[in-house]
């Protein structure tokens, strides 16, 4: 009897060739013909995919591959954090690790595209900064971009699957922030290092910012 992830990856590797997004399947019968696999084994593979956020099952119009790949793993990992029910310690230090190492990357492989998106989002941070709470959509923004200008698929997807976690982490942060401005001018230092190939700057300065935030969750009690 095969495992279940056995027959998930065999079914995986076999449905490559059409794993375009957005792309029907053919009907159940006719995938189990050509994968060779049992209609019941293919249907447990297409759920376990469904939860992986590979496929998508739309009502009256058969299942596709997802349309991005941006939220492949993003649900089994809000499962888990389900489960686990990580600290805001154990997230802060995930997040710090992944972010000051991206920094750098970023400034070794940005292109023009990557900086114009980092500006973008400064651009509207700087703009919502009356209002905290407005703040963290381009504030997420930003770190997305970073992430996109590292150029690193797997890293990419691993932020993208924290980014609910760390919006929320945001949120309850700000009233810890008691200079915007000074929060704003950590991400602009951030910026400047990438814009300028600056690997070593990128990284201490997106290590002073981890440590602001730091200092903002202790400043709500949510760090010792």
């Amino acid at each position: 009897m095969k495992r279940k992830g056995s027959v998930v990856t065999g079914v995986l590797g076999r449905l490559k060739p059409i794993l375009t997004a957005g792309t029907r399947l053919p009907s159940e019968r006719e995938l189990s013909r050509k994968l060779r696999v049992s209609r019941p084994s293919l249907r447990e593979a297409l759920r376990t995919l469904e939860l992986m956020g590979v496929v998508d099952t739309r009502h009256g119009s058969g299942t596709h591959v997802a349309d991005s790949g941006t939220d492949v793993l993003k649900k089994p990992l809000e499962f888990l954090f389900m489960l686990d029910q990580p600290s805001i310690a154990d997230l802060h230090d995930t997040r710090s690790l992944l972010e000051i190492h991206l920094a750098g990357r970023a400034a070794e492989r940005r292109t023009d595209a990557d900086l114009a998106a980092l500006d973008a989002a400064l651009r509207e941070m700087k703009k919502k900064l009356p209002r905290p709470t407005d703040v963290t959509g381009p504030d997420l923004r930003f770190h997305q971009a970073i992430a996109a200008a590292s150029h690193n698929r797997l890293l990419e997807r691993l932020m993208n699957c924290l980014r609910d976690a760390i919006s929320e982490m945001m949120n309850v942060a700000w009233p810890g922030q008691p200079d915007m401005n000074a929060s704003y001018d950590l991400h602009v230092r951030v910026a400047s290092a990438i814009r300028k190939k600056d690997v070593d700057g990128a990284r201490r300065a997106m290590a002073r910012h981890m440590e602001g935030m730091t200092d903002e969750l202790r400043g709500v009690g949510l760090l010792p």
